[in-house]
């Protein structure tokens, strides 16, 4: 019996991220659909970020919300899983002293606390290429909970600022539609 050993697609590169203002989806995907239109993505207001990024500098962290339920037949109590909480934290590059509206700042400008967003990424899509009606993304719907400026730890690194997205609704694998 052989193996066949499949090459991986490198991250670098290949998982852009968009930051798309909420006012752009008209409305979310919904069961058996999961599509929106191509045009919210090529939107000039939506910001690709991935540009702003370093590997590691986002993160999805996703924790159980439970409750204990013992029926009258069961020895033991049992935790029950009754919903979740997931938050995006991104962190990108911007400066400070940069002019309003610079293009360093288009990732922060993006994302100020409050704002209504979604977050899209595309996993295996080359980040120079422009979405088509082939790309897929998974796509987070949420509110910037925060947004601060992180202390550098070195000389030699970047100034970045991270925002905080707790996600209300999220879908994988949506597809993009021409209409």
């Amino acid at each position: 019996m052989s193996v066949t050993v499949m090459e991986g697609v490198t991250a670098g590169s290949h998982s852009p991220i968009w930051i798309i203002p909420a006012a752009l989806v008209d409305q979310d995907p919904t069961d058996g659909t999961y599509s929106i239109p191509l045009s919210v993505l090529t939107d000039p207001t939506v910001v690709q970020i991935d540009g702003y990024l370093d590997a590691g500098d986002v993160s999805v962290s996703r924790s159980p919300q439970t409750r204990t339920r013992q029926r009258l037949s069961q020895a033991v109590a049992q935790n029950v899983v009754i919903g979740e909480t997931v938050d995006v934290t991104v962190s990108a590059v911007y400066d400070q002293q940069a002019a309003d509206g610079a293009a360093i700042n288009k990732a922060y400008d993006a994302m100020p606390k409050g704002a209504e967003v979604y977050v899209a990424q595309a996993f295996g899509w080359f980040s120079g290429d422009t979405p088509t009606t082939a790309t897929k993304i998974d796509l987070a719907k949420g509110a910037v909970q925060s947004r601060y400026k992180n202390q550098p730890t070195s000389g030699d690194e970047d100034l970045k600022f991270s925002s905080v997205v707790s996600v209300e609704q999220e879908w994988a694998d949506v597809a993009l539609t021409a209409a």
